[in-house]
């Protein structure tokens, strides 16, 4: 199961891990989640675990749409 996960988000990963900031929030929100499963809060988990993940597809939106437009201004022009 974690292989075939760590599969399905390395893109995410490689792009949202190029931020340090975003590197620290991941071991927090990580140990959030983790907490609640040892707590046996499976709901809290869970909306942990969403939150984690839409927050992580936002900031590689971003970094992506950020990447792409600087790559357009450094295209010569036609």
């Amino acid at each position: 199961m974690h292989a075939d996960v760590t599969e399905r988000i390395r893109i995410v990963r490689r792009l949202d891990f190029t931020q340090a900031e975003r590197i620290q929030y991941t071991y927090e929100e990580h140990a959030a989640i983790l907490r609640a499963i040892v707590a046996r809060n499976p709901q809290q988990a869970t909306l942990l675990l969403r939150s984690h993940i839409e927050q992580s597809k936002l900031e590689v939106r971003k970094i992506s749409i950020h990447r792409l437009h600087m790559a357009h201004l450094g295209a010569p022009k036609r």
